[in-house]
Parts: structure tokens; C-alpha cells; sequence
């Protein structure tokens, strides 16, 4: 594989930046050139020939700043591999519902560049790290605390991209 992969996130509390972190991990066993940024940090993707963007789930939907980020570089995406991935705590059981549910908060980004593929993944949650506000929703939402992330179901898919980006 030659050309560089960006791996772009949103995260709220670390843990999707880890699960990118793992992704780009992944890709560099493979023997791809890989960078993992934050979604804020990136004005120009003309370095990139494949680029993956993660976002937790809250409230239903992506980040704002990943979403924003999507359509601010849609004309680019277009025109290359591009891989979208969500963590959320809702997918920890892993039920249908919960897993349509999570593809859906993709929905606006996936029609502004369509991607080859796309990763749902279980998130974390360490109560004690949440402003008031989660913590509040959390409460009401009866969410219970722990990691939840599946860290060789990441690596997998990040194996299988590999093949779906290779013309990068």
C-alpha cells in the first residue's frame, strides 16, 4: 500500500480517540503510513490518499465537529477510499436495534461521501470523568460504567480495510 492514511476522530472523554489510535496501529502492521488526528486539527487533506473518521455516538448522533468536518472536506472524500467508524455504549449488546441505530447516526455523513466501509464498535464510560450534564443523562439513562470497547474487533476491521482502501 503506498500513500498516507489519515485517521480522524471526535471524541468527547479519550476513548474514541483510543479506538482510533488502534485503528491506525492496525493499518501500521500492514505496513501502511498512517497518521491519527484529531478531526480540529486538520485543514488539508491533500497529503492523504485514504482517510477513516470516527465519532462517538451521543445523543443519537456524531459530533458536531466530525460531522462538520465531513462536510467541509465532502468535495475531497468524494474522490477517495474513505471509512467511517462509531463508538457508542449503546452497541455493547450488540442487538440489531442497537447496531441500526448506530448506523443511522452516520446518515448525513454518509451521503455527503459514501463510504467503503464502516466500523461499529462498543465505548467506554467512566462516570467519574463526565460533566454534570452527562452524568445527569447518564443517570436517566440508566448507563452503566465500564470499557467496553472490543479492541480485537477494532484490529479486525482495521485488517479488513486494508484490502478495501488498497488503491491508496
Amino acid at each position: 500500500m503506498s500513500g498516507t492514511i489519515l485517521v480522524a476522530y471526535a471524541t468527547r472523554y479519550g476513548s474514541t480517540a483510543e479506538v482510533a489510535e488502534e485503528i491506525g496501529d492496525e493499518l501500521r502492521k500492514g505496513g501502511a503510513r498512517v497518521d491519527v488526528r484529531p478531526v480540529g486539527e486538520i485543514d488539508d487533506l491533500t497529503p492523504y490518499g485514504a482517510v477513516i473518521v470516527g465519532s462517538p455516538i451521543y445523543m443519537g448522533k456524531w459530533l458536531p465537529e466530525a460531522q462538520v468536518f465531513v462536510e467541509r472536506h465532502q468535495k475531497f472524500l468524494r474522490d477517495i477510499p474513505i471509512a467511517y467508524f462509531a463508538v457508542g455504549l449503546s452497541v455493547a449488546g450488540g442487538t440489531p436495534d442497537a447496531t441500526g441505530k448506530a448506523e443511522a447516526s452516520m446518515g448525513s455523513v454518509r451521503v455527503l461521501a459514501s463510504p467503503v466501509d464502516i466500523g461499529i464498535f462498543p465505548g467506554r464510560l467512566e462516570s467519574d470523568r463526565l460533566s454534570s450534564a452527562d452524568q445527569m443523562i447518564i443517570r436517566l439513562i440508566r448507563a452503566k460504567a465500564g470499557d467496553f470497547r472490543d479492541r480485537e474487533a477494532v484490529r479486525a476491521w482495521a485488517r479488513g480495510l486494508e484490502m478495501k482502501i488498497a488503491r491508496v
